[in-house]
């Protein structure tokens, strides 16, 4: 067992000098962006006015065509008094005239029919050209320092606006002038800039040989900057990875989706033959005014042409047919297609073993020296990684493993009776293929441990084992789960044909299953492969599950064997767990703390779900998920607040309502135009108010994630924490016992795709190679009233068995095919005692005869909460991951046009 965890995070060093770094810098002029301005917003002729000009695509051309520069400044577009260039040099003015001139000529609408309009549009024009002369920007000196940043009321630090781009930009700079070496060879980085920090991508990309294709990977390195709660310095977080290529011919682009590209372009300018450092970024998908591929975004590639006829740039089309020749390159232009898992199979594996992981850190480590050093690694934080849990391991005594495969079927049946109130379990099983509905059959009598039965002529089956009764009937899926037809009437928006759609599916669904007595039943159906359905729109699971709901079950889906991957048994297994986790039947083992934390502690988890109109259903939508479990209740432990009901439901009764909602909520949005930001997040801290004061008659450990609450709820930020307080927007900080005497609240984090929590890894000790280990962590350095916190799981048993010294970037002899393995990227749950009862906020309560909690504890409570019986490692504790999966029902329908509605009410 390791003792020790490293993190790939980084900071300033407190004993060293301010960094200083000068640069020469110039501003966007105040007399251009008048004029840029009206010339853009000719293209946006009878519809909503742009806010700004899209700068994006000027700024990646200066970094990929203009030597010395550093990085380009945000909002530099809005305000002249921001800087626009960070230059280590001063660039001539012949350099910066024709890439702007560039730039502008892309800001008016093509060609006008109207002779007028034209003539209009190309004096607008004119005059914004010469305007580039008349006002070109005065460069001056700025110093910046790159380790500043102010403590907010809470302590936490708060670094620079500017160092969020400005940093990450000089340390990508600073690795790719420096080759990494791995088994003799050396690999070159280049620099690509992100919205959040910047990756370093190996160039040219590895090739990996199999069979008789051969498949394109790089090493990745994304570098961030980022706060900590309640720490006095930021960190730089550098994650790794593999970044693989798309090379097949023609390369198979999941449909209605586009794909991001990487350009290698060579500086355009005679004579600039010096290293290149820089990749850019460039959006393709399929247009459909133009009916074939496009670039879009504002991609810079279509811009390069005007500045260089000698080559030849790639048009989607052409890349998308001959993706394996651009990687190569031709005529010094190279171009690569970023791989994603929603495309055909690629033979090299995600992920870094820890080998590799920590010798590209090693390197990093070294290119900061002494700018920045290594955060100080992490040590054990409390003695139990894990909760009571039945005992897996391995035996060969036949009656010791009988004894256990009853023990947990006896468990999971007392679940079930507690989440049903003793009320039968109802089970429907609506097939496609005689497969599928015995297996699904066999797995839930062995989950549950019922004996075998002889179905009815019906294709019924029941069961009665002590005091849970089990009534499971099969009935084919027919045409339910055909594609949808959508029908795109005049007037009718996408997400409104789509809805009438799913809405008659709706019908025809609740029709076949009936009426549901008793408590919410299960049905568990098997659905074709997502590829089967020819557009994304047309697949039926969307208008299954909201029919399910109709007639009063929760659903599972399992799709048919042709379609799936993974032996039937397993896959029918997991459908029937999650289908009874559905139902509630799902609460926390019994936990192994240093200490006694309260008695009758209860959950509070909260979730606030988002869909996008680009989602299943085409339809925008939010909700806020409150769910709260109590482990000793006998009935119904897990329960979700109904905020219209204002009562605490049963968490399958919580997932109808928020599909009811889903479906109800068109009628009532009809005519209303959408909630602002600030009405959405003045509603989310009215309910939270209301849940807190819910909960205040019993001890309560509240668990939110920041990175998924905190639009809705800005007192989440960062620079807004403080132990032991609450703040609400608008308002000054309150004690946390105002809202319960007897309230906790841990905050989580996980990396999502900001990069917020750092890698890990454990370092080997001697010559073993570094590792994984569960457990909860603390900085070695930490202070007594320590707060934050890593949380761990090791590695998952699905991981599978690969070396931990594999290398797959340079692949050792022996091993000619580690490119091929999978390897698993762990991730640090972060994990903040925002409030607890600690000896200061006991005392500011007046309890001074109530022991004060150690906040580890507190943290070790949400740790353990990660682990349970029924399921892997979780990668949140079990309140949130069941209020995350709520979002499942989440499901929200367009309103029909007003012409149908009037039609049905005739």
């Amino acid at each position: 067992m390791h003792h020790l965890i490293t993190a790939a995070a980084y900071e300033p060093d407190p004993l060293a000098d301010p960094w200083i770094e000068r640069y020469r810098v110039i501003g966007f002029p105040d007399e251009w962006r008048t004029d840029f301005m009206d010339l853009y917003r000719r293209r946006w002729r009878r519809r909503e006015q742009p806010l700004g000009l899209p700068v994006r695509q000027l700024n990646a051309l200066l970094r990929s065509t203009a030597p010395g520069l550093v990085a380009t400044g945000r909002g530099a577009g809005s305000s002249s008094e921001v800087p626009w260039f960070y230059a280590s040099d001063e660039m001539p003015s012949e350099l910066v005239a024709p890439l702007l001139a560039s730039w502008v000529m892309t800001l008016p609408p093509g060609t006008d029919s109207d002779p007028q309009r034209a003539a209009d549009h190309q004096a607008a024009l004119d005059r914004a050209l010469a305007l580039i002369d008349q006002h070109s920007p005065q460069w001056r000196h700025e110093s910046v320092n790159l380790t500043a940043a102010e403590l907010s009321q809470g302590g936490t630090a708060q670094p620079d606006r500017k160092l969020y781009h400005l940093l990450p930009e000089w340390i990508g700079a600073r690795l790719s002038a420096r080759p990494l070496r791995l088994n003799g060879v050396d690999l070159q980085f280049r620099q690509v800039t992100r919205d959040q920090g910047v990756e370093l991508v190996s160039w040219p990309p590895r090739k990996y040989v199999r069979g008789k294709r051969t498949w394109y990977y790089s090493a990745l390195a994304t570098v961030t900057v980022q706060t900590v709660p309640f720490a006095a310095r930021f960190r730089v977080h550098v994650a790794y990875g593999i970044r693989r290529w798309a090379a097949g011919s023609p390369v198979q682009l999941p449909e209605g989706r586009g794909a991001t590209v990487l350009l290698d372009a060579p500086l355009p300018w005679p004579g600039a033959d010096g290293p290149r450092r820089r990749l850019t970024a460039n959006s393709l998908a399929f247009d459909r005014g133009l009916g074939t591929l496009a670039w879009t975004r504002h991609s810079l590639v279509e811009l390069l042409p005007q500045l260089d006829v000698l080559r030849a740039y790639p048009k989607p089309t052409e890349l998308i047919a001959e993706a394996a020749d651009w990687l190569e390159g031709r005529d010094g232009v190279a171009a690569g297609i970023l791989h994603s898992t929603a495309m055909d199979e690629h033979k090299v594996g995600a992920g870094l073993m820890p080998l590799e992981r920590s010798l590209l850190d090693q390197w990093v480590e070294d290119a900061l020296y002494p700018v920045l050093r290594r955060v100080p690694d992490y040590e054990r934080a409390h003695r139990k990684p894990r909760p009571v849990l039945l005992p897996t391991s391995a035996t060969k005594d036949p009656q010791k493993l009988d004894y256990r495969v009853q023990q947990r079927a006896r468990a999971r049946r007392d679940a079930v009776r507690a989440a049903l109130d003793g009320q039968p379990l109802r089970v429907d099983v609506l097939w496609q293929t005689d497969e599928t509905r015995d297996g699904v059959i066999t797995a839930l009598c062995e989950w549950l441990g019922l004996p075998k039965r002889t179905a009815t002529e019906d294709g019924d089956y029941e069961w009665r084992v002590g005091d849970l009764n089990v009534v499971v009937r099969a009935r084919p899926l027919g045409s339910l789960g055909a594609s949808l037809e959508i029908t795109r009437k005049p007037g009718w928006s996408r997400a409104q044909a789509l809805a009438e759609a799913i809405r008659g599916r709706v019908t025809l669904t609740a029709d076949q299953l009936g009426p549901s007595g008793g408590p919410v039943g299960l049905a568990i159906v098997e659905t074709l492969g997502s590829k089967r359905f020819p557009r994304q729109d047309s697949d039926p699971k969307s208008a299954l599950r909201h029919g399910c709901a109709a007639a009063r079950r929760v659903s599972q889906f399992i799709v048919v064997p042709e379609d799936a991957e993974g032996p039937l048994a397993m896959r029918a297994r997991s459908a029937v767990a999650d289908g009874i986790r559905q139902l509630g039947a799902a609460v926390p083992p019994e936990q192994r703390l240093d200490e006694v934390l309260a008695d009758n502690l209860q959950y509070l988890a909260l979730w606030h779900v988002r869909r996008q109109a680009n989602g299943p259903t085409r339809q925008s939508g939010q909700h806020l998920v409150a769910l709260r479990i109590r482990p000793d209740d006998p009935v119904h432990p897990v329960r979700g607040w109904d905020d219209a009901r204002k009562e605490w439901v049963p968490y399958p009764q919580l997932l109808l309502i928020l599909a009811a909602d889903g479906a109800a909520a068109a009628e009532t949005r009809s005519g209303r135009s959408a909630p602002t930001a600030e009405e959405r997040r003045d509603e989310v801290e009215r309910q939270i108010r209301s849940l807190l004061y819910q909960v205040r008659d019993r001890p309560t450990l509240l668990l939110a994630n920041s990175g998924n609450l905190r639009e809705t709820w800005p007192g989440l930020s960062n620079g807004e924490l403080a132990r032991d307080m609450v703040t609400f927007y608008g308002e000054s900080p309150v004690r946390l016992a105002l809202h319960g005497a007897d309230l906790r609240i841990v905050l989580l984090r996980d990396t999502n795709n900001r990069g917020e929590t750092p890698q890990w890894y454990a370092p080997g000790d001697g010559d073993e190679p570094p590792g994984f280990s569960a457990g909860l962590w603390v900085a070695r350095d930490a202070g007594p009233d320590n707060r934050v916190f890593l949380s761990t799981v090791g590695k998952p048993p699905g991981a599978g068995t690969v070396r931990r010294d594999l290398r797959k970037l340079v692949p050792d002899k022996d091993w000619p095919h580690g490119p091929a393995a999978t390897a698993w990227n762990p991730q640090a749950l972060e994990l903040t005692v925002l409030g607890c009862l600690s000896e200061a906020a006991l005392a500011a309560a007046g309890r001074t005869g109530t022991p004060p909690d150690r906040p580890a504890v507190v943290a070790a409570a949400v740790h353990q909460l990660r682990f349970h019986d029924e399921y892997d490692p979780l990668s949140r504790p079990l309140p949130l991951h069941l209020a995350k999966l709520s979002e499942e029902y989440v499901l929200p329908l367009a309103p029909a046009p007003a012409s149908a509605v009037e039609q049905n009410s005739e």
